[in-house]
């Protein structure tokens, strides 16, 4: 039957030039040539199938028939996702009935770039049943972070930093830590009946790995989605009374001990000498200063005694408290800022600190008092910049929120000042061990406006000034010859 349909395409049968039977036949095989690299040659019924094709080929929207279990369900979370016996896959839904983990579904779609992995588009689910959700497989940081566990159910254990509940979308938010990588785990429920019973908990986590990607398609973090109860498990409470830990003093923190562990919180007390509701936390104790970030919003004033709990982490030069929790102890004065003469070579002050003990990084995160001239006032957003000059050394105060411009109308560049506020060191790029290092510069952390008080204003006739009677003078000088050209014009 081939060999006489090709016969008659090629002959003159039924009155067909042979040219025109060739053409004919050409432009019909071009056809099926066509039509089959436009219908794609299979239809893919794993997940690991759909796993393992490139971008380009996952853009072809191959056809796909798959049977699997949900794993988590979250529209207002954007997160859908699908496993069967080979693997976990992410489902790009749109205008479908919602789904629930556990439910055994049958999904005819196609596949999908994705924007970090390969994706099944459905064109219909239907629900044939109830099954179990897949056993979690153990991973590592390690994986989570490379992506290979992208869409899976994983397993990994951690401590726990922080749990706060987000109403719109109704899911408690855990904050964990594994080898001192923060991620986020999302669930409706918690194993303890208070949120606060979870923290400093270590816990077992069983949940869909999340991926987190810019528009490069390019990873930078992930979240573990837990579906029902036993996706969160405590394998080590955290003390009932947290409070009742030992007392570490402040330039402690971070050093070395044999047997020491970052995994939980440390108690330190102080004296309160900043505060910003729901941010941040200074305090000092004796000559050592310390940041501690915290979501609290319970007041405390300039002086208080607190104790602070929280987990230490890396600083800019010296430690902080990360998810930090205080409650106050007691009342008093604030501590009596260090005095600092950047010019002390020049002026010979005694009792005060100089440019060297400054950059040393003795002072970081304590208060301190400068002597400096304004040279330039500058706003940016909420905060409010000064740029200041002492000796022959530039540096900046800044105050986080308020207009100083308002409250301080006399504060005009080439004033002189004197700024208190927290040291912060800016360590820069060339530290070096030994006593002979110096930071690359150092700011200060205004408490309010009263931190900067005037000591003596610019003199009247400032340069600024004298600039601009010169101009007026130029102005009033052109008016004048060109009056005096009018004139002798002919009219």
């Amino acid at each position: 039957m081939k060999t006489t349909n090709t016969t008659m395409m090629a002959g003159t049968t039924r009155g067909i030039p042979s040219a025109l039977a060739l053409g004919l036949a050409l432009l019909f095989g071009f056809g099926l040539r066509q039509a089959s690299a436009q219908t794609p040659e299979r239809v893919l019924t794993t997940v690991a199938e759909v796993r393992g094709l490139s971008t380009a080929d996952a853009e072809k929207h191959y056809p796909v028939k798959l049977r699997g279990v949900v794993t988590f369900y979250d529209d207002g979370l954007f997160s859908r996702f699908l496993q069967d016996a080979t693997a976990g896959i992410y489902l790009q839904v749109t205008n479908t009935l919602a789904l629930k983990a556990g439910q055994l579904v049958e999904v005819d779609g196609v596949t999908g770039p994705g924007e970090f992995a390969p994706v099944v588009m459905p064109t219909s689910i239907k629900v044939v049943g109830d099954g179990n959700l897949p056993e979690a497989k153990p991973s590592s940081l390690q994986r989570l972070l490379s992506g290979a566990e992208d869409s899976q159910m994983v397993e990994i254990n951690g401590n726990v930093r922080a749990v706060r509940f987000e109403k719109s979308s109704g899911n408690y938010f855990v904050d964990v830590v594994v080898d001192g990588e923060r991620f986020n785990v999302i669930t409706k429920q918690l194993p303890v009946a208070k949120p606060d019973d979870l923290l400093d908990a270590t816990v077992r986590v069983r949940g869909v790995c999340s991926t987190l990607f810019n528009h490069q398609r390019q990873l930078f973090g992930f979240r573990l989605l837990v579906s029902n109860a036993d996706g969160l498990v405590i394998e080590q409470a955290g003390p009932a009374n947290p409070y009742d830990a030992p007392m570490q003093p402040i330039d402690g923190l971070l050093q070395f001990t044999p047997q020491g562990s970052l995994a939980h919180r440390v108690k330190v007390t102080g004296t309160v000498v900043y505060f910003q509701p729901g941010n941040a936390l200074f305090i000092q104790d004796g000559s050592h200063g310390l940041h501690c970030q915290t979501l609290l919003r319970e007041p405390v004033q300039l002086g208080d005694q607190v104790e602070v709990l929280g987990s230490p982490a890396k600083g800019e030069y010296t430690p902080i408290l990360e998810d930090a929790i205080y409650r106050k102890t007691g009342t008093g004065t604030e501590p009596k800022a260090d005095v600092v003469d950047l010019n002390k070579i020049l002026t010979g002050a005694h009792d005060c600190l100089d440019l060297n003990d400054m950059l040393s990084g003795s002072h970081d995160c304590r208060l301190v008092q400068v002597s400096a001239k304004l040279l330039e006032r500058v706003d940016r957003g909420l905060n409010q910049f000064l740029l200041l000059e002492s000796g022959d050394f530039i540096f900046q105060a800044y105050l986080p929120q308020g207009a100083i411009a308002d409250q301080l109308p006399g504060l005009f560049n080439g004033s002189e000042v004197m700024v208190t506020g927290i040291c912060l060191i800016e360590r820069g790029n060339n530290w070096q061990a030994g006593k002979d290092w110096r930071a690359k510069s150092f700011r200060l952390l205004l408490r309010s406006p009263k931190d900067i008080v005037l000591v003596q204003s610019p003199s009247q006739w400032s340069y600024e000034m004298l600039l601009g009677i010169a101009g007026a003078i130029e102005v009033v000088f052109l008016v004048v010859i060109l009056g005096a050209w009018r004139k002798k014009s002919p009219a």
